[in-house]
């Protein structure tokens, strides 16, 4: 009896999904296609690159103080091992040779500590930047969908655990990734074309000038 009231349940809660299915109109994206294709992801990449770049550049010099450091360093040590000079002199030579070791193992740590955190400020600025291009996407998506009625949207980039495509099968019509690209690069877009029309003219009107006047 329990048994029976179980598959009941079962039964009734999938023919409720069914029909809230059967009323509901789908969509599919590829949200990776759009995320990668999206111009804003281009400025982005960019942005980081080039801030990776001046992060890159002072830890090279962090890193040829180092070098510079670890060099003299040697010397003093050989200078303090070294017995053609006095003891004295060798003495001296074994001071500063603590002393340039000490700086050497500063440098190490302020050399590793900038490493991190600008590898942590980098991950922050992408986390950020991505974060922000993806709400755009969506938000697009919903003023696209909402006033056709698509109440749920599926991205088909996606896998599951098992490492299969999570969308297996849909019809073509249902897929709007082509569509909400368009959209995302609109202004982009048309911003070319007015530079390619005002290139257009202004050739016209250079050939113009230069053909000469026809003699009556």
């Amino acid at each position: 009896m329990r048994k029976l009231t179980v598959l009941s349940i079962i039964f009734s809660l999938f023919t409720a999904i069914s029909g809230f299915c059967a009323d509901q109109k789908l969509a599919v994206v590829d949200m990776e296609k759009l995320f990668q294709s999206y111009y804003k992801t281009k400025i982005a990449d960019a942005d980081i690159k080039k801030q990776a770049e001046i992060f890159k550049d002072y830890s090279d010099k962090l890193n040829d103080s180092l070098v510079k450091l670890q060099d003299e360093f040697k010397e003093l040590r050989d200078a303090a091992q070294n017995i053609a000079l006095s003891e004295a002199e060798r003495e001296n030579k074994r001071v500063a040779a603590q002393d340039k070791y000490r700086q050497l193992k500063e440098k190490e740590a302020e050399l590793k500590q900038y490493n991190a955190e600008k590898q942590n400020q980098l991950k922050d600025i992408y986390e950020e930047k991505r974060n922000n291009i993806l709400k755009e996407i969506s938000e697009t998506i919903r003023k696209y969908c909402q006033p056709l009625g698509i109440s749920i949207v599926f991205d088909s980039s996606g896998k599951t655990l098992n490492n299969i495509p999570s969308i297996i099968y849909k019809l073509p019509e249902m897929d709007i990734t082509e569509i909400i690209l368009k959209e995302i690069n609109k202004s982009v877009e048309d911003k070319k074309g007015e530079e390619k029309k005002t290139e257009e003219k202004k050739k016209e009107e250079k050939k113009d000038t230069a053909e000469p006047a026809v003699k009556k």
